[in-house]
């Protein structure tokens, strides 16, 4: 193991080991926080707001940590290619953002659509089945607000491959991952027809599959990070 790795290992158990914002875990969280922005291959932008896009990917980090798993070839590579995983979403919210809005894309942030303003938590039960929509009103506004930010960062990552693996036959650029990020995490979201034209895909191929494949999907992805349906009375 070299020393970057070293350092980062070390750094990472001493996190872990601690209770969140003791003195011991801010020491050692703190030291992480500086040791990555040092980090060979963390993805840089020229944007004037890149620093912002920076912090807030830092604080995702900070919150984050436990469910970080180095994997092969090293620490440090792994480390690296998970932040940037984050990093890269943030930095092109900047390219998108009004510059008076905050540079994150968050899930009960005021969008404007077709029929007015709404949120993207107002949203989901539109884009997916009505069970989800049963999901969402039923948890409590905190658990919401939570599983809402889970469920953006489960599209932006899809750890297990399960949207970006659901495509049409021989068009596999229409996955689940790529429209739930241009449906759901773009502000403004994109319709299918443009979509469709996009990815020169038939229309209806496109409608049926996001309906047929990743509603559902997106609903069981749901399901599994805590909504929950209250039964009918």
């Amino acid at each position: 193991m070299d020393d970057l790795d070293g350092r980062l290992s070390v750094l990472i158990a001493e996190i872990r080991q601690n209770p969140a914002n003791s003195r011991k875990w801010r020491t050692a969280i703190n030291k992480l926080l500086l040791q990555i922005q040092q980090l060979p291959g963390l993805k840089k932008s020229a944007h004037q707001n890149y620093p912002q896009a920076l912090n807030l990917t830092l604080q995702w980090v900070s919150r984050e940590i436990a469910n970080f798993e180095p994997r092969p070839p090293s620490v440090s590579t792994s480390f690296v290619n998970w932040i940037n995983g984050h990093l890269k979403w943030r930095i092109k919210d900047l390219d998108v953002v009004d510059k008076k809005a905050p540079i994150t894309i968050s899930l009960d942030a005021p969008i404007a659509t077709d029929v007015g303003e709404t949120t993207r938590l107002d949203l989901l039960p539109d884009l997916t089945l009505g069970g989800l929509d049963g999901m969402i009103e039923s948890a409590q506004k905190e658990t919401t607000q939570r599983i809402g930010v889970e469920l953006e960062r489960y599209i932006e990552q899809d750890p297990e491959q399960k949207l970006r693996n659901s495509y049409p036959r021989s068009h596999p650029k229409c996955n689940c991952q790529f429209l739930s990020m241009r449906r759901l995490l773009k502000d403004p979201p994109d319709r299918f027809q443009a979509l469709a034209n996009e990815l020169n895909v038939n229309y209806t191929t496109l409608n049926s599959h996001w309906g047929r494949k990743c509603e559902p999907l997106l609903q069981e992805i749901a399901r599994s990070l805590g909504y929950k349906q209250e039964p009918k009375p």
